[in-house]
């Protein structure tokens, strides 16, 4: 019985630890990797932005509500080899989608405001357009989603009596 405890864990120590401490090293990805060369100093980095760990074959979907009154900059990176990154902001209450980059050469960067509080749903998924087959099925690449935001400028109201 304490033998079967001890295959147990060893088995973990040995297959599974390796995979949860590369999952962590995505934690942080967007704002390490290509990400990092997107950020603003006018903006400040959003609580929502994202990381995971992913293969070419996967479809990530984040549920974000971006706030009203504020301008967003949202920036995709992911391992050379897994580019380009498609994604989609899709609306979660009709099913529409608002915005597909694909139509825009797989644009990696996108600026946009809200006037009214929105829930969206961006869904990701990697091409792999210079990985090979062998890699698509196997390999496994971080993918980072940098969101910054900053407010609409004061609105400046001229009163003249």
């Amino acid at each position: 019985m304490n033998k079967r405890y001890i295959k147990l864990g060893l088995f973990c120590m040995i297959f599974l630890l390796p995979a949860m401490a590369n999952s962590q090293e995505c934690v942080e990805y967007h704002t390490l990797g290509d990400c990092y060369y997107d950020l603003n100093t006018d903006f400040s980095v959003y609580s929502q932005s994202k990381s995971a760990l992913m293969s070419a074959t996967d479809t990530i979907e984040y549920n974000i509500v971006f706030y009203g009154q504020k301008d967003y900059i949202f920036s995709f990176c992911t391992h050379r080899k897994f580019y380009p990154i498609h994604f989609r902001l899709i609306d979660p209450d009709t099913g529409e989608t608002l915005y597909d980059n694909e139509p825009d050469n797989y644009l990696e960067s996108l600026g946009i405001g809200f006037n009214v509080t929105k829930n969206l749903i961006i869904k990701i998924d990697v091409l792999a357009r210079r990985a090979s087959e062998a890699e698509i099925e196997e390999y496994l690449a971080c993918i980072g989603l940098l969101i910054q935001y900053k407010n609409y400028p004061e609105k400046q109201i001229n009163l003249k009596l």
